[in-house]
């Protein structure tokens, strides 16, 4: 079962193919970030050494 690294949400298989990494890890849901900020690639993002986004 895959969860947000975030806030420990469940997301769907589905969900981490398209807004994770490659290696099936997503640091962003819906429940802890905006569409536009998954979007922008928020969900891909890890939480050490990324730039915030705007």
């Amino acid at each position: 079962m895959h969860t947000c690294a975030n806030c420990n949400s469940f997301v769907t298989p589905d969900f981490v193919r398209v807004f994770g990494t490659e290696d099936d890890r997503v640091f962003g849901c819906p429940h802890c970030a905006n569409m536009r900020e998954l979007m922008q690639g928020f969900g891909a993002r890890t939480s050490e050494g990324d730039p915030p986004i705007p």
